[in-house]
């Protein structure tokens, strides 16, 4: 698996091994946990690794390229949807990425998941603009963590942040965030040449993008894009129709929020 420096570095002589415990990520924060967070780790949490959100395409030959890698980690993937990471964490993470990625229909996606999975509107929203003091702290290491990582392309996370992520998580919950957070870059940044499709059609192709690679995902997501709005239609209770027009509603003003954030 293809890591970030965090995950291949030496491991801490007092690092204890990671087991096969329940997962330790709470989902929301209470008042007290809000009240102890900022007055310690939040505040120290370094942002300073998280630049603009970035709207990055992909070409065919490499998504297909990340794929054929990502193949060896499905163990690790099924494990960790299995419950090796806790449902609504995994999609806080899912929605952190895709909102940084300002990729609108992995975000509508995976914000409809999120519900299912509890978390409520409002917390997606603190996730998405980086307001850490109203979140779990633990949640708001990870959320700054795999946004740093996206931002740099993968090269590195800050110091800070890094030490931080150790001092609360296993390394086998960091290497499941990493992973978790790498798949959705993937699939954004499919979704995103996709998006450079209708771009290119409105006559405002994207410089990033290439033609053939926009014919290739236009037909790859035609194919998704039922299934999805199915499962998103059968796990909410509502008909697919509305799912449907939900999904253009929130592309629509998604898109009209894009001006990227530091």
């Amino acid at each position: 698996m293809s890591k970030s420096k965090v995950s291949q570095a030496k491991k801490p002589a007092q690092s204890k091994p990671s087991t096969a415990r329940e997962p330790s990520t709470p989902r929301r924060a209470s008042p007290k946990q809000k009240a102890i967070a900022s007055r310690s780790s939040i505040r120290r949490t370094d942002l300073s690794g998280v630049g603009p959100r970035r709207k990055r395409t992909i070409s065919a030959f490499g998504f297909l390229g990340q794929v054929t890698r990502k193949m060896s980690e499905a163990p690790s993937i099924k494990a960790i949807y299995d419950g090796r990471l806790d449902e609504g964490f995994r999609e806080q993470l899912m929605v952190a990425v895709a909102f940084q990625n300002q990729a609108p229909y992995c975000n509508w996606g995976h914000r409809a998941l999120a519900s299912v999975a509890g978390i409520p509107d409002e917390e997606l929203g603190h996730i998405e603009q980086l307001n850490l003091e109203e979140l779990d702290p633990k949640v708001a290491m990870a959320v700054a963590y795999v946004r740093a990582l996206v931002s740099s392309d993968w090269q590195d996370a800050p110091a800070d942040l890094r030490q931080q992520m150790h001092e609360h998580f296993t390394w086998q919950e960091i290497e499941d965030i990493e992973l978790i957070a790498r798949a959705m870059d993937i699939s954004n940044r499919a979704g995103n040449t996709w998006d450079a499709m209708l771009s290119r059609l409105k006559g405002h192709p994207v410089e990033e993008s290439d033609l053939l690679s926009e014919i290739f995902f236009t037909y790859l997501f035609l194919g998704i894009l039922p299934n999805r709005l199915q499962k998103v239609s059968r796990l909410t209770g509502i008909n697919v129709l509305d799912a449907a027009q939900g999904l253009v509603s929130h592309v629509q003003q998604f898109n009209r929020q894009a001006t990227p954030t530091g």
